[in-house]
């Protein structure tokens, strides 16, 4: 009899170890974004907003207008940098989060914003190049930061996808 009771507590154990991991592997999976659909195509750098914060002065920022950034599901071209097999995480920062974490109102990158979808986009190279953070105001329209410049990007309708 004990045998039996001991039998079901250590059936109920693994039933509840099994459920948790399956939990634990939906969460963590549901984490990284195989499919970047709302920053997935190319987008040209379009303008560059210095901040009292930027560590690159207007003419450098100059430099960028103009650049391309393509970000898809199996490849990454951030400016002259290829990345395969990026993994993309999506969050969402409010006003108070934006402005402490880069010393500016969200209402820089546009008026009325409250919050902003952010995509940080993991490479397999160990070190940060700029457009690995973008920030979406709209479908047609987002920004990425590097040196404390925000840089406008634009959707670009006809190249949609990826560079051969």
């Amino acid at each position: 009899m004990k045998w039996l009771r001991a039998k079901r507590l250590f059936s109920r154990i693994q039933l509840r170890l099994i459920i948790g991991t399956a939990t634990m592997l939906v969460l963590a999976s549901s984490c990284a974004l195989r499919q970047p659909e709302q920053v997935e195509g190319t987008w040209i750098v379009t303008e560059a907003l210095t901040t009292g914060n930027s560590a690159m002065s207007s003419n450098q920022a100059k430099q960028w207008l103009g650049q391309s950034y393509h970000y898809g599901a199996q490849k990454l071209i951030l400016g002259q940098v290829q990345c395969q097999a990026p993994e993309y995480k999506k969050s969402q920062l409010d006003d108070k989060e934006f402005s402490q974490q880069y010393n500016v109102p969200l209402e820089t990158l546009g008026n009325g914003l409250t919050d902003i979808d952010t995509f940080s986009i993991e490479c397999n190279r160990g070190s940060k190049i700029p457009g690995q953070t973008v920030f979406l105001t709209s479908h047609q329209e987002a920004y990425i930061v590097w040196d404390g410049v925000f840089f406008k990007l634009e959707k670009t309708g006809n190249l949609s996808k990826a560079p051969v």
